[in-house]
């Protein structure tokens, strides 16, 4: 497709913030992202009966009044304060507020407003703030699921596509808690400049890893950057960088369902679901939360026990897919680890670099981002191009498990931070007007007169429908798997032990010193086996465990606060 500037004008819908690995269990409680706690000790947070009993439900009445804070990262301001605008005019007496922050450095803002006291905001994006997200300190909507969206008429949960947000109802029991909203979806892809390829003579995108490093061979010799990548430590643990480390670990790391699949004897084992599957890596969906269900308890005794792929040290498996890896950040920019995401973005948009990691938003955002001055740092915006998209290309070898798979999950993370009951009443209706098919239609519009936003992936929401441009777009991105769900070896190791965060910093070090030459593979197996264990105590404690539970992997853990 040629880009131009023209392209200004196609339909499109917000892309939420930078993806980040996704809830873990698929019920929204647990996420990739660090452990993240306030600096002093945390205030009891109001349970379900002091936050807000959706006993009654929530009322459209025109009574509701307050204050409605917005605070997400890298949003559109225009499309949140349309959606605002519209609430307002169906409650005069309710005041929406948008006060959107830059990505970098939002979780350290979002962390120090509950060390304050009780933050002045009210919704925010919560994927990087487990700890707060264990402590309680927003709204649970799971209890909210069962009662009358008053915009649709209907039950709240029968208007979300629970299946594509990851939730399952079904499997889940009364200490499970659902803290962030997903009602959008999103699939990583490679995007690249054609323009480039067919100047080296590559007319084909790549569908194996040995022929994308042949591509970057001839695209660096011509004195093109191969991959522009962000290669800082936020990249590297929740960014594109950790993005291509847990893809490309799941190759290797398939039979980490083996070990933590829940038993027989297991108190969560599904007598009809687990004790008829059968592991099969040729299934790209086979280890899904929907085919076999997986019990967290079992995941930190192989941790502990270093059982098959939760092995680091002295293991193949290890060894091969990060010799890989490193291969592949040869071929990123000068000064990578200094790099943030922005800078990389600017590369590609510019024409010096051949390739990065996206979505399919960017089929609309990209001709946008080409002429916004800022984004490109081009005066009168950068030179249009031809652009494409490529799936994963598989990495090949002997420890190689199966097909490359990638990230495709639900997104928004959308949390509310739990008040008192009129807060979050308030709260509430106005995440079911905005799920309805009239906020919906608010929210699309507002991005269709946008200059900043674009969709990422199809609404998971009921009774909406796209324009027809918009569904035959997406229907080109081939689904080929999904490496998220459920906290597999790569998952759960790759880039520092559960996302414990004092674990990540020391990989991210560990792995810069790996990349940069300066320690050996062998050496970085050994040193990063010795930081999981190191941490190890630390983090599963984060996680509310004690070592006592992993003696009895079948029984369910107390929950702890």
């Amino acid at each position: 497709m040629k880009v131009s500037k023209k392209w200004l004008a196609v339909l499109c819908l917000s892309l939420v913030f930078s993806l980040v690995a996704a809830c873990s269990k698929g019920n929204g409680n647990a996420s990739s992202s660090p452990a993240d706690s306030a600096s002093k000790e945390p205030s009891p947070a109001p349970s379900v009966s002091e936050s807000a009993s959706p006993s009654e439900s929530a009322s459209a009445a025109p009574d509701l009044s307050g204050t409605l804070k917005i605070s997400l990262p890298n949003a559109s301001a225009s499309v949140w304060n349309a959606v605002a605008e519209a609430y307002m005019n169906k409650h005069p007496n309710v005041k929406v507020t948008v006060d959107n922050k830059p990505a970098e450095g939002y979780k350290e803002w979002l962390t120090s407003q509950f060390a304050a006291g009780t933050p002045d905001v009210d919704l925010a994006v919560i994927n990087e703030v487990a700890g707060l997200q264990n402590d309680r300190k927003f709204v649970d909507y799971l209890p909210w699921f069962e009662k009358t969206n008053p915009y649709s008429g209907k039950a709240w949960k029968e208007t979300l596509d629970l299946g594509t947000m990851g939730v399952n109802l079904d499997a889940m029991g009364e200490n499970d808690h659902l803290y962030t909203l997903n009602f959008e979806s999103v699939q990583i892809v490679w995007l690249y400049n054609k323009e480039i390829f067919a100047k080296v003579g590559v007319t084909e995108a790549p569908t194996t890893f040995n022929q994308l490093i042949e591509a970057f061979k001839k695209i660096k010799e011509a004195g093109f950057v191969p991959l522009a990548l962000a290669g800082n430590s936020n990249s590297m643990w929740s960014g594109e960088a950790g993005w291509l480390v847990r893809v490309y670990g799941d190759q290797y790391m398939r039979d980490s369902v083996n070990v933590v699949r829940s038993q027989p004897s297991d108190y969560n084992f599904v007598a009809d679901l687990d004790d008829k599957w059968k592991f099969d890596p040729t299934d790209p969906y086979n280890d899904s939360n929907s085919q076999v269900t997986k019990n967290d308890v079992r995941v930190w005794k192989a941790i502990k026990e270093k059982t098959g792929p939760f092995k680091i040290e002295g293991n193949p498996q290890w060894k091969g897919f990060m010799e890989n890896l490193k291969t592949l950040f040869q071929y990123t920019e000068p000064g990578f680890f200094g790099v943030n995401s922005e800078q990389a973005y600017s590369l590609f948009l510019t024409g010096k670099a051949a390739t990065m990691l996206s979505t399919p938003g960017s089929y609309w955002q990209l001709p946008k981002d080409l002429a916004d001055e800022k984004k490109s740092g081009t005066k009168g915006g950068a030179k249009a191009f031809e652009y494409g998209f490529f799936n994963m290309p598989s990495m090949e070898g002997p420890e190689v498990m199966a097909p490359a798979r990638t990230i495709q999950i639900p997104i928004g993370f959308y949390g509310l931070v739990s008040k008192d009951a009129k807060q979050t009443e308030l709260g509430i209706d106005f995440m079911m007007y905005l799920t309805s098919p009239e906020g919906y239609k608010v929210y699309v519009t507002a991005i269709q007169n946008s200059k900043d936003a674009s969709i990422a992936g199809s609404p998971a929401l009921k009774d909406i429908e796209l324009p027809e441009e918009m569904a035959k777009a997406f229907a080109n991105f081939k689904p080929i798997g999904n490496t998220e769900g459920f906290p597999s070896a790569n998952n759960s190791l790759a880039r520092g032990i559960w996302d414990f965060q004092p674990s990540v910093q020391e990989w991210v070090g560990l792995i810069q010193q790996y990349f940069g030459n300066k320690i050996t593979i062998d050496q970085y197996l050994t040193k990063y086996q010795a930081s999981v264990d190191k941490h190890f105590p630390a983090a599963l404690k984060d996680k509310k465990l004690e070592p006592a539970d992993l003696d009895t992997p079948e029984r369910k853990p107390p929950e702890r606060k």
